[in-house]
């Protein structure tokens, strides 16, 4: 895995797909109906998309012969990709309801272990490996620490660019997309370290 170049790609993705939905929320912005269904529905779904290009990028960092084709070769050999899907949107809408983890810098970190361990279960316990999901205690701490790490940085410097952005889109609240940008890069380091504690269950 080339770490310079996922991240310029993921820089790419997250802005495409945030800017999209900053471009459907402007355009429904006089519809209040038309702007829940894309709060709650749409731009979710474009979220979990973007997810998923994300860690397909990083993925490949288990086995360092792989690469993100192999990663979405697999969803779709295995028929899972629909299921992927269907499981990341609800369990953003069961998080929504949680005080705690409806918070991004602990929703998307979820999420994209979720992913992770999802993918990574379904290709190796077919071929016959027993695998741990669960972490141990010392690559929680890493991961907190990360999070954390994540939370002051977005905290101090996603501010400014809402404020552009709800006074260049005449929208209101635009500060929790802009979060959600931050953290989906600054989210990198957690999906390595979940997935360096996933390949050291891999046979040599």
């Amino acid at each position: 895995m080339n770490l310079p170049l996922t991240i310029l790609l993921t820089i790419a993705s997250v802005v495409t797909g945030t800017s999209l939905c900053f471009w459907l929320l402007h355009k429904a912005h006089d519809v209040k109906s038309s702007v829940w269904i894309l709060e709650h529905i749409l731009c979710p779904i474009i979220r979990i998309i973007v997810l998923l290009s994300v860690v397909s990028m990083v993925y490949p960092s288990i086995l360092s012969e792989s690469g993100s084709l192999e990663f979405w070769q697999a969803l779709i050999q295995q028929g899972q990709f629909n299921k992927l899907i269907n499981i990341l949107f609800f369990a953003s809408l069961a998080m929504a309801f949680l005080p705690f983890l409806s918070h991004p810098v602990v929703a998307l970190p979820a999420q994209s272990m979720l992913t992770i361990a999802l993918v990574f279960s379904w290709q190796y316990t077919q071929a016959g490996i027993p695998v741990q999901l669960f972490p141990a205690l010392v690559t929680w701490l890493k991961i907190i620490g990360y999070m954390l790490l994540a939370y002051f940085v977005t905290r101090e410097s996603s501010i400014l660019p809402a404020r552009w952005i709800d006074r260049r889109f005449a929208l209101d609240g635009s500060i929790r997309l802009v979060a959600d940008a931050f953290y989906m890069v600054l989210q990198i380091p957690v999906m390595l370290i979940y997935c360096s504690f996933l390949k050291q269950q891999l046979p040599t």
